[in-house]
């Protein structure tokens, strides 16, 4: 008898244990394709989402835009150009717009996730799903959200009126902490210039194309593809 409500105690705690997971939402690498559809047309490029605690970058093939969230909550992006292995650095004053951590953080804004409608949830755990949708204007938002790791699984803005639609879909996570900050390390010792201080620097090549390519834009923000153009429909406000 003993032995069985051993077993059923066991069997117990197995499930509760089911229930949580054990990714670190703080430290990861998810892994996304991002599928840009316009009528017949259409294109798609890979985004890395990598998160450090109070750092979180977006990493596409050319381009990694790194956020620091500061103290006062404000926060310091700063642009890396991954081949060249250097960096543009910026103030929270030199970024246009509302900047929102939530939407570096984890791809979609809070404050979206809170106008929409919860459809449905399934699963538990690192599993556990919950759906989403809204409706408006000419647009239609599709959400489904990893509350346990706060990740989008897929997340789909489609409009009705210009038959187009981007979806962004994960394809892995990974919350191995050595990984993680070797490659935040690896960012660390790019060589970076002050984006007040390029003026200064016109005759230093790497820089002078930049600018000439429009990569030093006034407060760089937003998804990117391979030719760092920004992508609508990344962030709706």
């Amino acid at each position: 008898m003993k032995q069985l409500l051993f077993i059923l105690s066991a069997l117990a705690s197995t499930s509760a244990l089911a229930q949580q997971c054990d990714i670190d939402a703080a430290q990861l690498k998810a892994d996304y394709k991002i599928t840009n559809q316009h009528k017949s047309q259409q294109s798609t490029q890979s985004l890395t989402l990598w998160r450090n605690n109070q750092q979180v970058a977006h990493q596409s093939e050319t381009l990694t835009e790194l956020w620091q969230q500061l103290s006062n909550k404000q926060l310091r992006p700063i642009r890396y150009f991954n081949a060249q292995q250097r960096g543009i650095e910026y103030q929270p004053s030199e970024v246009r717009g509302v900047q929102s951590w939530s939407a570096k953080n984890q791809l979609v804004d809070t404050h979206l996730i809170e106008k929409m409608t919860l459809v449905s949830s399934q699963g538990e755990g690192c599993n556990e799903v919950k759906n989403y949708v809204l409706n408006e204007g000419d647009n239609q938002f599709n959400l489904a959200f990893l509350p346990q790791a706060k990740l989008v699984k897929t997340f789909s803005v489609t409009n009705k009126k210009n038959d187009t639609q981007t979806l962004l879909s994960l394809n892995d996570v990974n919350s191995d902490k050595s990984v993680i900050k070797a490659q935040f390390a690896k960012w660390d010792n790019f060589q970076t210039t002050d984006y007040a201080d390029i003026g200064d620097n016109e005759n230093d090549p790497f820089l002078a194309k930049m600018i000439n390519l429009g990569f030093i834009e006034h407060g760089a923000t937003g998804f990117y593809n391979q030719q760092g153009k920004a992508i609508q429909g990344g962030h709706h406000h």
